[in-house]
């Protein structure tokens, strides 16, 4: 440290005081100490921030974790509750997770807008999913599109109410804002009439499409094994087999299912495929099949009927009567049917 003198304004000297050395270093002591203290105090205050941000990090993930426990259980409110909390902490996966309940309506009322809201927040921290979602949930713009495709999305192996499987052609298929538990029977038709009719940039292909109705119809989605019982009846993309037709159609048609209700009015109509000729019985299914409002079913009521005798009619209206829409088969019906197998 350097010493110096006093001085008058004017330049006259008041006094000549000189400090010495040992002076000099007290000061530099002083200065150390008090500059020691600072640096100190800076690294307390710098490790409590860190502390605080490790623990809002520890907090946004164990939120995260509990809520998918508690979405797998199926406590949807529980799982709003930690998602909303993640999420506020930026916990991208609890954002999109978040915005899909609030488009599926799940623990919290169906809300498009906070939906679109947290899912442009996950998109926003490069979530492809939550982009997805946004880009077909409104007007698809050429900026949009520009936006979406300039992208750089970022991986991640949490859970995700996303549906993705891997297509024939090897690329992966993504629905977002879906779950496998409770959607991946109607996508799974859905794929199949996409590659049944060679729709949306899918090739048309019978054998692909018969194996994703094949997955749908084992989850019991009765439109799946309608659309199943046909490629077996026409024999296009898998072997064909009518017994195994009248049988998928007659477990979508005891589900109410219009078209395999039309159809297995048709093999009792004829008596095909190894089943006992029954009028009536086809005509108690085709009446159900046209109060499904299938015009199929409509147009084929007259001719049916032609063929029936009036004490046949009335046998046939009476039993009708009794299969109302959105029920189980009736007992009487279901023994004119036999035995599923």
């Amino acid at each position: 440290m350097v010493c110096f003198q006093a001085k008058l304004v004017g330049g006259r000297h008041f006094h000549r005081r000189r400090y010495d050395l040992s002076t000099c270093k007290g000061q530099d002591v002083r200065l150390n100490a008090m500059f020691s203290r600072f640096r100190r105090w800076w690294s307390k205050s710098a490790l409590f921030v860190m502390a605080i941000s490790m623990l809002s990090s520890t907090a946004a993930l164990c939120g995260f974790d509990e809520g998918v426990a508690s979405y797998k259980a199926g406590n949807y409110t529980d799982a709003f509750k930690q998602w909303v909390e993640a999420a506020q902490h930026g916990d991208v996966d609890a954002q999109y997770n978040l915005g899909c309940l609030y488009a599926r309506g799940e623990g919290v009322a169906q809300n498009k807008a906070w939906a679109t809201d947290w899912l442009q927040r996950a998109a926003d921290n490069g979530d492809l999913d939550a982009a997805t979602w946004l880009l077909f949930a409104n007007e698809i713009t050429e900026e949009r599109r520009k936006e979406f495709f300039s992208m750089k999305p970022k991986p991640t192996d949490r859970f995700r109410l996303t549906f993705a499987v891997q297509l024939a052609d090897g690329r992966l298929h993504r629905r977002p804002c879906t779950t496998d538990e409770k959607d991946g029977g109607k996508i799974a038709f859905s794929l199949g009439v996409l590659y049944e009719a060679g729709k949306a940039g899918f090739p048309q292909d019978d054998a692909q499409a018969a194996a994703w109705y094949r997955k749908a119809s084992d989850r019991n989605v009765a439109e799946a094994q309608s659309k199943l019982a046909y490629l077996y009846g026409a024999g296009r993309g898998l072997e064909q087999n009518q017994i195994e037709a009248a049988r998928l159609f007659r477990r979508a048609a005891e589900q109410g299912e219009g078209i395999a209700l039309a159809n297995l009015a048709a093999i009792y109509a004829s008596g095909s495929n190894g089943h006992k000729k029954d009028p009536v019985l086809a005509y108690v299914l085709l009446s159900h099949a046209a109060d499904t409002g299938k015009q199929l079913a409509l147009d084929a009521m007259p001719h049916i009927t032609a063929l029936l005798s009036s004490d046949q009619l009335m046998e046939g209206r009476r039993l009708a009567e009794n299969w109302k829409a959105n029920t189980p088969l009736p007992s009487e019906i279901a023994e004119r049917l036999g035995p599923l197998d």
